[in-house]
């Protein structure tokens, strides 16, 4: 026990003496003008196989890939009603809108298992998607709460989107979430 303590006592002097040798001088602090700089760095690389655009990008349906946000013209094929996006087939998601210069901007999505289009995908995942899938195909979630046996969610933000949120009910993924 003796020799422990000599041991620690000469490990924490040797710490002070070493501390004792810088100088004592005060810095010199000169002021100098702020720069901005902007990255485009994914802070979720380690975590997530995926940027904000590759999934933004990735939202499929009706047969085709149908990037976040999606701009409404007058040609469009879909109809904007009552906070609904319905698509030729009938199916439809709750949409979220902007409209700015007269131009109507869905801005994020909500798809349900019951009216999403049969050809639904995000990140070449549809609604067969179960909850251990979900960190293998999007990464880790920043919030996952609930359980596989009542209510689990996996939620996102960040990197590059608003919130991509997966909402199982007893195990079955029925609401995909994904907003720009």
């Amino acid at each position: 026990m003796k020799i422990k303590t000599a041991a620690a006592l000469s490990a924490a002097a040797f710490t002070i003496l070493l501390s004792g040798c810088t100088s004592a001088e005060p810095e010199t602090v000169s002021e100098t003008s702020e720069t901005t700089v902007v990255t485009t760095e994914n802070p979720y690389l380690l975590v997530r196989g995926w940027d904000g655009n590759e999934l933004l990008d990735s939202v499929f349906f009706c047969g085709e890939n149908r990037p976040l946000p999606i701009a409404l013209d007058e040609d469009t094929e879909f109809i904007l009603s009552d906070g609904n996006l319905i698509f030729p087939d009938g199916s439809y998601a709750e949409a979220t809108v902007d409209t700015e210069n007269d131009l109507t901007v869905v801005t994020a999505l909500r798809f349900r298992r019951e009216t999403a289009p049969a050809d639904f995908s995000v990140y070449g995942a549809d609604f067969s998607l179960k909850p251990d899938d979900v960190p293998n195909i999007f990464g880790f979630a920043n919030n996952v709460y609930g359980s596989e046996e009542t209510t689990l969610t996996h939620s996102f933000f960040g990197g590059g989107i608003t919130e991509l949120t997966f909402i199982f009910q007893d195990g079955i993924l029925s609401e995909i979430y994904i907003a720009s």
